[in-house]
Formats: C-alpha cells, sequence, structure tokens
C-alpha cells in the first residue's frame, strides 16, 4: 500500500494544469518552462515591476529577476524606466510577449472547460468555490471566451 499524497494532491492538481497549458503553448514556445509560466498567472504583467511579480509568484526577486531576463533575451518583453521612479523598471510586453499571453490565456480555457467537462458543473462550481475560500480571492471564474481573444493566438 502505498503512503497517501494528502498535500501532495493539491500540487499534483497544480503541476498537471501547468503542463496542460505548456503542452498547448510549449510547441510554438520551445524556450518556455513551467517557471516561466509563473509571470502570467495573476493576469496581466505588463507594466509590473519586477518586485511585483515575485511576490506574486512567491518567489525572490532574484528568481523573478533570472526568469524575466529569459523573457526579455527571447523577445517577449522589454524593460523600461519607470516614469515615477527613474531607477525602478517596468516589464513591458512586446508584440511575442503579448501574443504568447494570449495564447496562454486560451489554453488556461481549454483547462478549465476541460475540468468543467469531467468534473460537471455543478461540481466545477463547487470546486471553484471551494479554492476561493482557502486562498481567500474572490475573482469570480473566468468567462472562457473572454480568456481567448479574438485575434488568431494558435
Amino acid at each position: 500500500m502505498s503512503t497517501p499524497r494528502y498535500f501532495g494532491l493539491l500540487r499534483l492538481a497544480f503541476d498537471q494544469a501547468l503542463a496542460a497549458v505548456l503542452d498547448a503553448v510549449g510547441p510554438r514556445h520551445p524556450e518556455l518552462r513551467p517557471a516561466h509560466l509563473q509571470l502570467f498567472r495573476f493576469g496581466g504583467i505588463d507594466g509590473s515591476h519586477t518586485a511585483e511579480l515575485a511576490a506574486h509568484a512567491g518567489m525572490t526577486k532574484q528568481s523573478m529577476h533570472e526568469l524575466v531576463t529569459h523573457l526579455e533575451r527571447h523577445g517577449y518583453l522589454v524593460r523600461e524606466v519607470d516614469p515615477a521612479d527613474p531607477r525602478a523598471k517596468r516589464v513591458r510586453l512586446t508584440a511575442a510577449g503579448r501574443k504568447l499571453e494570449r495564447q496562454i490565456h486560451a489554453a488556461i480555457g481549454d483547462l478549465l472547460e476541460d475540468w468543467e467537462t469531467r468534473l460537471g458543473r455543478e461540481s466545477f462550481d463547487q470546486l471553484w468555490a471551494t479554492l476561493q475560500i482557502l486562498t481567500g480571492e474572490t475573482a469570480e471564474l473566468p468567462d472562457r471566451s473572454q480568456l481567448r481573444s479574438t485575434e488568431e493566438v494558435r
């Protein structure tokens, strides 16, 4: 008999979701790794400071700096001086970065639809409500049609 994965089950669900999104966008972006998707998990990153992104992702500023540098090197974003604070820099998505962001959002929409299909509407809504309670997040369930841009993302 194997040891139950009480806490590991939560991580497994997250890892599977992350892998599904990466499987959807990865073939068009082979330089991306799961860690790079961490930047896109809290909505738009355009205009954010690296420190803000690190806090949202629950990682050190140094680790986030490495992720941002990698994405900058591959043309997904640039760093610009913050007009309000010349010592700080803001992350700005390039055209390629905006396209990647739309592709990630579309993949998240596909994932949510898959979960709803597998669980049924009532169980899926209950799961979402439970996750909101556990995390303290109050955001409504994203409208899958809004996650998909009218522009070509595939």
